[in-house]
C-alpha cells in the first residue's frame, strides 16, 4: 500500500470514528473487516450456486459445506473487526472476549467440517449437529457481547466528549470576544425583526407620525446685538374703556365705540356687539354653503 493509500485509510478512520488513529489498530481492524465481507460474499454465492444442483450430486453438499464454513467464520470476524476498530474505555477486555469467542467459533466450524454431511442432521445415533451448534453458539454469544459492549461504550464516550471549538482548531485564534460588536449586531437584528410590526420596545403600539425638522442654518449668522439693545414701548390706558378701545384697534375694522356711563350700558353694548359678530359669522357660513352648492348644481 502506498503512502497515499495509507493516508487515505487513516483519514477515513478519523472521519467516521473521530479519534486519533493508531496505524496498527487501523490496519488490523480494516483487514478483519474486509476479510469478513469477502467470506460472507463467498458464502452467499455458493449457497445460490448449490440451489441449482440436484440432490443426488455430491458436489451440491460440497458447495454447502463451503458456504457454511465461510459464513460461520465471516460473521464473527466482522463483529471482531468492530471491537478492534472502535476505541472504548474497556477496549482490551472486549478484544480478549471477542478473540476467545472467535476461537470457540472456529472449533465449532472445524467439527462441522468433520461431521458434514454424513453426521449432520441424520439419525440420532450418528447425528453431531446439536453438539456442534452448541459449541458454535457459545463462541458467537461471546463475540456478540464484546461487539455490543464496544458499540455502546463508543457512543457514550462520543456523547460525553465536547465538540472541538474554533480556538482548538486554530491556536492563533483570539480568545477574546468583542462584546460591543456582538451587542450591536443583536440590537440590529432585533430592530430589523421589529421593523414590520405594530409594537415597539416595551410592547407599546407604534403610532406613525411625521416630524418636522427646521433648517436654521440660514439665520444662524444674524447679528443679534440689535435684539439685545431693543426697547419696548408700553402704553397704559387710563381705564377699562381705554383698554377695550385699544383691543378693538388691534383687531382692525370698526374702531369707533360708544362708551356708556354705567355698567348696564356697557353690558348692553357688549351684548349688541356679540349679536353683530354672530350675525356676521352666520352670513359668512351661509354664503360659503351657497357657493359649495353652486359648484355641485
Amino acid at each position: 500500500m502506498t503512502s497515499d493509500g495509507q493516508n487515505r485509510l487513516i483519514a477515513l478512520y478519523r472521519d467516521y470514528v473521530g479519534a486519533d488513529a493508531d496505524e496498527t489498530t487501523v490496519y488490523l481492524g480494516f483487514a478483519l473487516f474486509f476479510t469478513a465481507i469477502g467470506l460472507l460474499a463467498v458464502a452467499l454465492a455458493t449457497v445460490l450456486w448449490s440451489g441449482g444442483i440436484p440432490p443426488e450430486n455430491i458436489f451440491k453438499y460440497e458447495l454447502r459445506e463451503v458456504a457454511g464454513v465461510t459464513g460461520a467464520i465471516g460473521l464473527p470476524l466482522l463483529l471482531t473487526s468492530i471491537v478492534v476498530l472502535l476505541p472504548t474505555k474497556y477496549r482490551l477486555p472486549t478484544i480478549v472476549v471477542a478473540v476467545v469467542g472467535l476461537i470457540v467459533c472456529a472449533v465449532g466450524v472445524n467439527q462441522f467440517v468433520n461431521a458434514y454431511p454424513h453426521n449432520w442432521n441424520v439419525e440420532a445415533a450418528a447425528d453431531r449437529s446439536g453438539k456442534i451448534v452448541g459449541i458454535y453458539a457459545t463462541g458467537a454469544v461471546a463475540v456478540v457481547a464484546a461487539s455490543g459492549t464496544t458499540l455502546v461504550g463508543f457512543q457514550l464516550s462520543r456523547a460525553r466528549t465536547p465538540a472541538p471549538s474554533a480556538s482548538d482548531d486554530d491556536p492563533d485564534a483570539d480568545d477574546g470576544v468583542d462584546e460591543e460588536a456582538v451587542s450591536e449586531q443583536v440590537r440590529r437584528d432585533m430592530d430589523e425583526a421589529l421593523s414590520n410590526t405594530d409594537l415597539s420596545w416595551g410592547g407599546v403600539r407604534k403610532k406613525e407620525t411625521t416630524r418636522l425638522k427646521l433648517d436654521t442654518s440660514s439665520v444662524d449668522d444674524i447679528d443679534r446685538t440689535s435684539f439685545e439693545n431693543a426697547t419696548v414701548n408700553e402704553t397704559r390706558g387710563g381705564s377699562v374703556d381705554d383698554a377695550v378701545t385699544g383691543l378693538q384697534g388691534l383687531r382692525g375694522g370698526e374702531t369707533d365705540t360708544a362708551v356708556g356711563e354705567s355698567t348696564d350700558d356697557q353690558a348692553a353694548a357688549l351684548s349688541e356687539l356679540r349679536k353683530q359678530q354672530q350675525a356676521t359669522e352666520e352670513s359668512e357660513s351661509t354664503g360659503l354653503l351657497d357657493r359649495i352648492r353652486g359648484l355641485f348644481s
